[in-house]
């Protein structure tokens, strides 16, 4: 006997929605979890490019502006030291920044069931 359309839809559609609910949290703690670490990665890596710390601390010893006398040396010396140390803590905070949000990340799922089922079940 063959089933109409609106039977074999509706089932179609309740079993795509309970697949899709019982695979979110396989995907979410898998694929979806490499997908976030990769983009907060990708963004550190371009932050420091952008910041251009590795070309600062590579040309620390060089004088800024092309000024070879002393005083130039010494001005420019202290000069870098003070932009790696304003850098650095730039990417040390969006380094924090980056963990607190992948923390979040694992955690957001768990705090969501549990408060969910707390309000469902009464204690």
């Amino acid at each position: 006997m063959a089933q109409s359309i609106s039977v074999r839809a509706s089932t179609f559609i309740v079993r795509e929605l309970v697949g899709e609910i019982l695979y979110f949290p396989v995907w979410w703690y898998t694929a979806g979890t490499k997908e976030i670490w990769t983009a907060l990665v990708r963004q550190w890596l371009g932050l420091s490019e952008r910041l251009g710390l590795r070309l600062l601390l590579q040309s620390m010893g060089k004088p800024m502006y092309g000024d070879y006398t002393r005083t130039g040396r010494i001005i420019s010396f202290f000069f870098r030291i003070f932009l790696v140390a304003i850098r650095f803590v730039r990417v040390a905070g969006w380094t924090l920044i980056s963990i607190l949000l992948f923390v979040i990340w694992l955690v957001a799922p768990i705090a969501v069931l549990a408060l969910l089922l707390r309000q469902l079940i009464p204690a």
